[in-house]
């Protein structure tokens, strides 16, 4: 018979992983075959075919580099407009 305890401990947490098969090769065969098919009409599918390669959202990535760039322009020309309002008020 155990002692009783006034406090119950944590059990261990117990982590469960399965490794999903990735065959590379296949993938990349069935992704020619569907573009040939789509390329001569051969099998239309009821949805369109997307692929995300090396490079496919590389120009949002432009974008937010250009936006920030923008962004910390304006934010000089502001910092050296209110160095210049505040020179005018101080010193004139």
């Amino acid at each position: 018979m155990g002692v009783p305890r006034l406090f119950r401990l944590p059990q261990h947490k117990q982590f469960h992983y399965e490794p999903i098969y990735y065959d590379e090769r296949k993938e990349r065969m069935e992704e020619r075959i569907r573009q040939i098919e789509a390329e001569y009409g051969i099998k239309i599918q009821d949805r369109p075919v997307r692929t995300l390669n090396k490079g496919t959202f590389s120009h949002f990535y432009d974008r937010k580099r250009k936006v920030q760039r923008y962004s910390n322009t304006r934010l000089v020309i502001i910092i050296i407009f209110l160095l210049i309002i505040s020179y005018f008020l101080f010193f004139t």
